[in-house]
């Protein structure tokens, strides 16, 4: 090998290996904690207690094509809030989690990274019930929401008043909305398409009026928005997103879970 050909060879092997380098100190460290809600439908324990839900679901999806390593925690909703705003020290694993869209004034430290799950919420009114404007809520008698729907749209329910009654699933509800027993179901647009056309209520339910919009972002602690696991993670759950693999996690379980009686 004559002097130039080893001058080269050396020079290829030295920027080969300080790409490597490079690219392992771009690289997720990790292990992290994924914080979900624990919330019907969303975040609960199967039997052999271990999480099962749409966001344990959709939280692992993003671990997994982000390439980093974590564990996905269930903690209530509020506690949730309060852990992302620790401080996240140097000797402890970074928080990420899953919250729900606007923040509360005292949560707006948190710094929301990507949306992952969008849902309409409407109104659905028995039939002879006006449900045009969102002033005609305030004018409805008892109204149907699930008992996961209550926790998540308290502050909507606070704002309009309205006198609720728990039911054990979406199929439940729209229901006792057909036979006139409450006057409106409130829950997830998609949703209760589907209940209704598969338990042939679709022609039996009167206006509909869609209400907010709920979002489902990935959230990070304040100071963490810099760490090279929040770049990874932010750039998985966009994309995604963006291909709709988020939402095809969540169809099943608001079909199978909402549509049960």
């Amino acid at each position: 090998m004559t002097l130039d050909r080893r001058a080269l060879l050396f020079a290829l092997l030295a920027v080969t290996a300080s790409t490597k380098a490079r690219a392992q100190a771009q690289a997720p460290t990790g292990p992290i904690r994924l914080l979900v809600p624990e919330l019907p439908v969303l975040g609960a324990w199967n039997a052999q207690g271990l999480p099962t839900g749409v966001m344990v679901e959709q939280a692992q999806s993003i671990l997994d094509r982000a390439g980093v390593r974590g564990t996905i925690e269930l903690l209530p909703a509020v506690r949730l809030y309060t852990e992302l705003l620790r401080d996240q020290g140097s000797g402890g694993p970074k928080t990420y989690g899953i919250i729900a869209l606007p923040l509360e004034a005292r949560h707006r430290a948190i710094a929301p990274l990507a949306l992952t799950m969008r849902a309409a919420v409407v109104a659905i009114a028995r039939r002879g019930v006006p449900l045009a404007a969102p002033d005609d809520l305030r004018r409805l008698g008892v109204v149907a929401v699930s008992a996961a729907g209550i926790q998540v749209l308290t502050p909507l329910i606070q704002h309009y008043g309205l006198s609720v009654q728990a039911v054990p699933s979406m199929v439940n509800g729209l229901r006792m909305v057909a036979r006139g027993r409450v006057d409106a179901m409130l829950g997830i647009a998609s949703v209760i398409d589907v209940v209704a056309r598969e338990d042939g209520l679709s022609d039996q339910l009167g206006d509909r009026l869609e209400i907010t919009t709920m979002e489902a972002w990935l959230a990070c602690a304040p100071n963490t928005q810099d760490a090279l696991e929040t770049a990874a993670l932010r750039e998985a759950a966009e994309a995604l997103y963006r291909e709709g693999r988020l939402d095809a996690i969540a169809r099943p379980y608001f079909h199978k879970v909402d549509s049960d009686s």
